[in-house]
């Protein structure tokens, strides 16, 4: 399964504003309802260029350093997009406009609930078209050595695993059920993170400029900087699994298969997502009345 048949599109615009996590920059970004086949469409509003859409595709991908920037061939660009686009996918949402106004969206508390939420309350409507998933048809790898990306027929299950050496982070692994209301709920609410060690180089590459205690986790050694506990034991590797179904939806569509990670992150995830539209371009391509784009090895 792969949630609803039906293409689907929000019932009611929804709007964001908060900080960047990497500008800095108060950024403000409405979700408008979009119709058939249209996709996910960003738009930088703020910009006066010619052209100022940029599509969520793993082509429009431009840079991939502690998130997933997007840019069109005018130069517009929208960084920061995994959150949303996990949230997207968690709510089983194929079509909307997204306004932004300003660079990046905005970071919230550093995880999707706050847009899960959001879109939960506004509603989603279904639309007189099927949903076309990308079908997993033959075992798929990506990557080099430890770090790897396999797809493989069978079940909508992830399971990643993840590994932090000498920090409180350490080594974690999980398997998630993809259909399965509570695991995509523990999904939508893991926080971001990082280390102490890695702030400082971070903010001279001009990164994490608008990161804070409130949108970030921070882990020093063998303790959580943060006040309060973590929300799950296994945030951190919740949050990376987070941060890969939204890269994934990079395609917009849902993953008819299974999935395994080993310490994923968005350039390796980004890569999937190419090699898997790659795939499914293919057979798209030969195939069009096809109802799953299929994709094989």
């Amino acid at each position: 399964m792969s949630g609803p048949a039906r293409q689907r599109t929000l019932c009611s615009e929804v709007e964001f504003s908060g900080v960047g996590l990497h500008s800095g920059s108060q950024c403000r970004i409405t979700l408008r309802p979009a119709g058939v086949d249209e996709g996910i469409v960003f738009r930088r509003t703020d910009l006066q260029i010619a052209e100022n859409i940029v599509l969520a595709s793993p082509e429009n991908v431009v840079a991939a350093d502690h998130g997933t920037t997007l840019a069109n061939a005018s130069g517009a660009r929208i960084a920061t997009v995994e959150h949303l686009m996990a949230a997207l996918a968690l709510c089983s949402v194929d079509n909307v406009l997204i306004d932004v106004d300003g660079p990046e969206i905005p970071i919230l508390d550093g995880s999707s609930a706050q847009f899960v939420s959001e879109i939960a309350s506004a509603g989603c409507a279904e639309l007189p078209a099927q949903r076309r998933p990308v079908a997993i048809y033959a075992p798929m790898r990506v990557g080099e050595g430890d770090r790897f990306i396999e797809f493989t027929p069978g079940p909508r299950r992830l399971k990643i695993e993840i590994a932090f050496e000498n920090c409180l982070i350490g080594a974690q692994a999980l398997s998630l059920n993809l259909d399965d209301d509570h695991d995509l709920a523990k999904l939508a609410s893991a926080r971001t993170f990082c280390r102490l060690e890695e702030v400082e180089d971070l903010r001279k590459a001009g990164l994490i400029r608008g990161g804070t205690l409130a949108n970030s986790i921070v882990v020093d050694g063998d303790r959580v900087l943060n006040d309060g506990p973590l929300r799950d034991p296994l945030e951190f590797v919740l949050h990376k699994a987070l941060d890969l179904i939204g890269d994934l939806y990079l395609l917009g569509a849902p993953i008819n298969g299974s999935i395994r990670a080993v310490r994923p992150g968005h350039a390796i995830n980004t890569r999937g997502a190419c090699a898997l539209l790659r795939e499914a371009g293919i057979l798209a391509a030969a195939e069009p009345d096809n109802a799953a784009i299929r994709a094989t090895a």
